[in-house]
């Protein structure tokens, strides 16, 4: 990875909110530091008062920092990024185009009216971008907010609590929006408590705690090993020999099922040897450890402890 793949990173962000005259004073933000990369979607994870909104609104420079440093590699903020809040207002008695519009010559776009209408079509609200926003769905303000905030093409979406409120269909569709956004480059960093949204949407998982990162869990094409695990029909020594040279990993009881943590390019010469080792594969893939299992691992186990 080079220098010129991180897009967004933070060092050592810290925010004590109190003053002289507080009895004591709030370290919302601990020394935190974290890297998104080019086309990444980072999902922040974090029980309630971990200091997720905070780092957002820092990076934002919503909230002034009290030390620490962001970098977005040499871009300007203000072009560079994009942010949806958590509660995202508009400019209720007005039609979701002059809300875009509006934005739109804010920002001194040469073709805000055209930029506005093609919003409102790749966004889903074709049929709806003349009626005023009161009359919207939640999921509706929630594709406005992001259409908004992307209008003038950041690299790097942040969002806060993106899935609060929404149905199940609600949350396929900004999934998918997402995802489209995703394609054409933009890395994203988003707060959510929805931990089955993070898994089929993130690339990688940063985890805090009191204001702290604790750890930053690489998925998909963003992480460098992977568990294979490959299952085979009857148990063979000579497999198991065959795939020692890969370190580590681990075998079942029964002996049907071999487990090692290997990059994604090593994975057909496993394979490959296991069946020249005589093995009979009935299943291989690469097992991904869901966000609720890190979840519990990092924050239930350590409460009960």
């Amino acid at each position: 990875m080079s220098s010129t793949d991180i897009l967004l990173s933070g060092r050592n962000l810290s925010k004590t909110y109190g003053n002289m005259f507080t009895k004591g004073n709030i370290r919302a933000l601990d020394k935190a530091s974290f890297e998104i990369l080019q086309g990444e979607i980072c999902g922040l994870v974090g029980p309630n008062g971990a200091g997720k909104s905070t780092m957002l609104k820092l990076i934002m420079g919503i909230e002034p920092k009290t030390e620490g440093t962001i970098d977005m590699n040499g871009m300007d903020p203000r072009k560079a990024l994009g942010y949806v809040p958590e509660r995202p207002t508009f400019l209720e008695d007005l039609s979701a185009y002059y809300n875009l519009l509006y934005i739109a010559r804010l920002n001194d776009l040469p073709d805000a009216e055209g930029t506005s209408r093609r919003l409102i079509d790749e966004f889903g609200l074709k049929s709806r971008g003349d009626d005023i926003v009161s009359t919207f769905s939640k999921g509706m303000k929630q594709r406005l907010a992001i259409a908004r905030a992307v209008i003038h093409e950041p690299k790097v979406l942040l969002m806060d609590e993106p899935f609060s409120g929404l149905d199940p269909g609600m949350m396929i569709e900004l999934r998918t929006l997402l995802k489209g956004l995703k394609a054409k480059g933009m890395a994203m960093l988003l707060s959510s408590h929805e931990l089955n949204e993070i898994d089929q949407l993130c690339d990688s998982i940063l985890f805090i705690r009191s204001g702290q990162i604790i750890r930053k869990d690489g998925r998909g094409e963003v992480e460098k090993r992977h568990l294979l695990q490959l299952t085979l029909a009857t148990p063979s020594e000579q497999v198991v020999a065959a795939l020692s040279r890969w370190d580590g990993g681990t075998v079942s009881d029964d002996g049907l099922l071999i487990s090692k943590m290997v990059s994604k390019e090593d994975v057909p010469d496993i394979v490959a040897e296991a069946v020249r080792a005589g093995g009979r594969v009935m299943d291989c893939h690469i097992a991904q450890r869901k966000a609720e299992d890190l979840y519990a691992e990092i924050y239930l186990k350590e409460g009960k402890a």
